[in-house]
């Protein structure tokens, strides 16, 4: 009787927070914004434990632990300078608030190289792979593998345009930069699909529960 007790009135606060969360197709509410600030405080609140357990509290047993190696003890307190010169921009002092640049730049270069060689490494290379493939034997992998060198060459047509268009060359890219639009239409018109069926997945799963709730109510 109390695990069931327990579980109606977890259901009905998941209840309460979703419908509050569907208000805001009523426009910008108290409501909505009560649960606005209630998710990201539990977020931030989460963030902060797992960051505790697993980033600060191990490293700090770390460095106590290698207080008698001193190349260890830098490799291990060198973070956490780094992030106390990030406070230097709370105090919104121009004399000492500059300390936060440094490891800023850092991330932002480290962020920038791991973006840049995701991007190489992810879908760059992979691309040109997939468009310089030998054709095959079969004639249905030959005409994808060529219609795939050519939706390439016509997609980086667009983005040509150091070429005069009324030049013979300048017409031949201006004919694949228009083909190049269409297709580039189309892939984007393939990520807005999968994003608004990610959404209609979300809001699915948020009516079944709220259904599934009063059924449970009811019987």
């Amino acid at each position: 009787m109390t695990s069931t007790m327990l579980s109606l009135a977890t259901g009905l606060v998941g209840v309460v927070l979703t419908l509050m969360v569907f208000s805001r197709l009523l426009g910008d509410n108290p409501a909505f914004r009560v649960v606005q600030y209630l998710f990201i405080g539990i977020s931030l609140g989460y963030a902060f434990v797992v960051i505790y357990h697993q980033v600060l509290r191990p490293n700090a047993m770390s460095a106590v632990a290698a207080i008698g190696d001193p190349i260890s003890l830098g490799t291990q307190v060198l973070p956490f300078l780094l992030g106390t010169l990030l406070l230097a921009r709370i105090s919104g002092r121009q004399q000492i608030s500059w300390l936060a640049n440094l490891p800023l730049a850092l991330i932002f270069g480290v962020g920038s190289a791991l973006a840049l060689g995701g991007v190489l490494v992810g879908t760059l290379m992979p691309q040109l792979r997939d468009s310089t493939r030998p054709i095959g034997s079969d004639p249905i992998q030959a005409v994808g593998s060529v219609l795939l060198s050519l939706g390439v060459v016509a997609t980086l047509c667009y983005f040509y345009f150091t070429v005069p268009r009324k030049t013979p060359a300048g017409r031949v890219v201006a004919f694949g930069a228009r083909i190049g639009r269409w297709l580039l239409m189309i892939a984007f018109g393939f990520f807005l699909a999968g994003g608004l069926l990610t959404y209609i997945t979300a809001l699915n799963e948020r009516l079944a529960f709220i259904v599934g709730w009063v059924r449970s109510l009811l019987g």
